[in-house]
């Protein structure tokens, strides 16, 4: 039996590996060519495959506008993340959905988690315009929900919201019943993790989660989460088996004045970044994970001058590089540990910035 010559006659394997390289706006075009090339470049599974070769290419971070609810602004752009000398040009990714109140939470594979309403969530692409709901919170089973991280299974290759929800007709009795819920693409209700912890202090009908990083399989808190203030430590959430536990921070050595910390995922490795000063950073990495010990692996020297950095947050941009800046900072610094050497440049940013999101 004859088979079609060219690309027309591959199988769909094969099809996959050459439409998977493509650009974004290609693939987009692809779909036109024939009903085997759409159902192709629509199934799931070859939307992550596309959006994990793409950022393992490139790493962009996300920009929102200055006024992050002004309904006339609602544009999220990225900036390309790199040491390259050459400009670096704003691209357009896509608009917020909605024009009173949307926020941009997680990004992962590409992926962007919106939350258009409070306790509402969108799973969108903004690269092929799709998205998806994820089963409703409020007013039922919850009183009101927090977000706390978005992740994916490789095996199944479903993308999951991790929430801290609020539970309970008084506010009395929401600040003691308390829940964890999981929210999935692949299904229409919200399931029940089990009880979450009561944050120390007063009662509050706030909870804090700082965006979560991912490591080995499992989402890491640093300082921001509900166990935070009494235990002094961080928080780690194994995806799999959906079980808790409580991690040792780096040591604080005697006459410490470090007042900001940033945990970052480099090279394969858990990192903690802390700023004891304007002029340098020191670069705890997690020497062994069951020992819990960490090692002081980098001492950067950060310029100063008039641009000088403010660091609350520090993003890996893969190869030995990171950016280290702040959402109220005019300016942020690439910094190649490898290499040593510093972007005297920067990214200005101000005032287009108020969230430092890496697209993962």
């Amino acid at each position: 039996m004859k088979t079609a010559p060219g690309v027309v006659g591959l199988c769909d394997d094969a099809l996959v590996e050459i439409l998977v390289r493509l650009p974004s706006k290609s693939v987009l075009r692809c779909r036109a060519v024939c009903k085997r090339w759409r159902r192709i470049t629509t199934d799931g599974s070859f939307l992550a495959a596309h959006a994990a070769h793409a950022t393992s290419c490139t790493r962009e971070m996300i920009i929102l506008p200055e006024h992050e609810y002004d309904p006339s602004s609602l544009a999220v752009e990225t900036i390309r993340l790199s040491l390259d000398p050459r400009p670096r040009p704003i691209r357009f990714l896509c608009n917020r959905t909605h024009r009173d109140w949307c926020r941009v939470l997680y990004s992962l594979d590409g992926l962007l988690v919106l939350e258009p309403r409070p306790s509402r969530y969108i799973i969108c692409n903004p690269m092929t315009r799709q998205s998806a709901s994820l089963p409703p919170l409020a007013p039922q089973p919850c009183f009101t929900a927090f977000a706390c991280g978005f992740y994916s299974l490789g095996s199944s290759n479903e993308y999951r919201l991790l929430c801290h929800c609020l539970q309970g007709e008084t506010e009395e009795a929401r600040h003691t019943q308390r829940s964890y819920y999981i929210l999935s693409t692949g299904s229409t209700l919200p399931r029940r993790l089990g009880r979450a912890p009561i944050p120390a202090g007063p009662p509050t009908g706030w909870v804090e989660y700082e965006v979560p990083v991912a490591h080995r399989g499992i989402l890491h808190w640093f300082s921001h989460h509900s166990e935070a203030t009494r235990t002094g430590k961080m928080l780690a959430f194994h995806t799999v088996s959906e079980t808790f536990r409580l991690m040792s921070r780096p040591p604080e050595r005697p006459g410490d004045t470090t007042t900001s910390w940033s945990l970052f995922e480099l090279d394969g490795e858990l990192c903690v970044a802390a700023m004891p000063s304007e002029t340098w950073l020191d670069i705890w990495v997690l020497q062994d994970f069951k020992a819990e010990s960490w090692v002081l692996r980098h001492r950067v020297k950060i310029l100063g001058g008039s641009n000088v950095v403010t660091m609350t947050m520090v993003i890996s941009v893969g190869s030995g590089a990171i950016l280290i800046g702040s959402p109220y900072c005019d300016v942020a610094r690439l910094y190649n540990l490898k290499d040593k050497k510093e972007d005297a440049q920067g990214c200005n940013l101000w005032p287009r910035i108020t969230h430092l999101l890496a697209i993962q």
